[in-house]
């Protein structure tokens, strides 16, 4: 089976460029690296989706938070001008609030909501931080609640790699375990001090891509990165060109 198409997260070009007023350069670099699509738009929708087309790229997905899923209609609104079909999620009711209730409260509002977006076509994923792997109320932790919580024929999980390491897990045991849950992918990596390229921190990524093939779910992997201390198109072109030439993906 085919893997899923590498898109990029456009997080990483945020500290130096900004994607409404340098959309060509960001995604003139996107393209020139060998992404496939890319996660995140500009404000102007219509001429963004025209910008994806004339480079040949796809949107990816969307990224918010649980609170704009009280009222899909302008998700779904936006998706279908983009041309795009996926949300990731991240955080609960608030970013602040991990409490049990938090968890409960977000996981009924994403539960509702993805049956709403699965009825137009939409795939609606949780994005895990490292916040998830700690204990809520002092035995269960977050992931377990999502877990046991989430409606998995209306959301599913966006796994980050990076993130579930820095929670106290093994990434491709992880993966494994639910693979049957997880629908969208990012990989990310850390060096212990700072976010990096990809094959540049602590992810063993040659154990990830040999359980890959095995999340038949997996609708894109998006490389990511919060930070980086170099130019945000050769960071993006550093990690693309590291997938391809370490493993041909």
């Amino acid at each position: 089976m085919a893997l899923p198409p590498v898109g990029a997260q456009l997080l990483v070009f945020g500290a130096k460029y900004n994607i409404n007023t340098d959309t060509d350069l960001i995604l003139d670099c996107v393209a020139r690296a060998g992404y496939a699509g890319v996660e995140g738009a500009a404000k102007d929708h219509a001429l963004y989706r025209r910008k994806l087309d004339e480079r040949g790229l796809r949107f990816g997905a969307t990224h918010t938070g649980v609170r704009a899923l009280e009222d899909v209609s302008p998700l779904a609104n936006m998706l279908e001008t983009l041309g795009g079909t996926d949300v990731n999620i991240s955080g609960l009711l608030t970013w602040e609030g991990r409490t049990l209730e938090d968890y409960k409260g977000a996981i009924a509002i994403m539960n509702r909501a993805g049956r709403h977006l699965r009825d137009a076509g939409i795939h609606l994923h949780y994005h895990n931080h490292d916040f998830e792997f700690e204990k809520v109320d002092g035995h269960t932790t977050g992931m377990d609640l999502l877990l046991d919580g989430l409606d998995f024929d209306a959301v599913d999980l966006c796994v980050d790699v990076a993130w579930v390491l820095r929670g106290g897990a093994d990434p491709a045991t992880f993966l494994r375990a639910h693979k049957d849950r997880i629908g969208f992918l990012h990989f990310k990596d850390h060096d212990g001090e700072q976010w990096s390229e990809l094959g540049r921190g602590r992810v063993d990524y040659a154990s990830v891509m040999a359980v890959l093939p095995e999340l038949t779910g997996a609708r894109w992997v998006m490389i990511e990165q919060d930070t980086t201390r170099i130019d945000p198109c050769d960071s993006a072109t550093i990690s693309r060109t590291y997938l391809r030439e370490t493993f041909g993906y």
